[in-house]
């Protein structure tokens, strides 16, 4: 489960980074060939890291126990 949440944050830092450095006419090289879909390619790739990291960290939440009751 640690290797896909990486993944996620990897997607997510170089999709949003891509996005913000469309409008200082920057490109990243790993997406260049994304360059004509700017910024919405960008933002669809962060967001595709945001929704798999959010996946990840509530497929590893534990469920929460039921309180137990004494009986007498």
């Amino acid at each position: 489960m640690e290797i896909l949440r990486r993944i996620a944050v990897f997607l997510m830092a170089i999709g949003f980074v891509s996005a913000g450095l469309y409008f200082a006419d920057y490109h990243l090289t790993i997406l260049a060939f994304l360059d004509e879909y700017q910024p919405a390619a960008g933002l669809a790739i962060g967001g595709l890291g945001l929704v798999a990291l959010l996946v990840t960290v509530a497929m590893g939440k534990k469920p929460a126990e039921a309180p137990q009751t004494e009986q007498a």
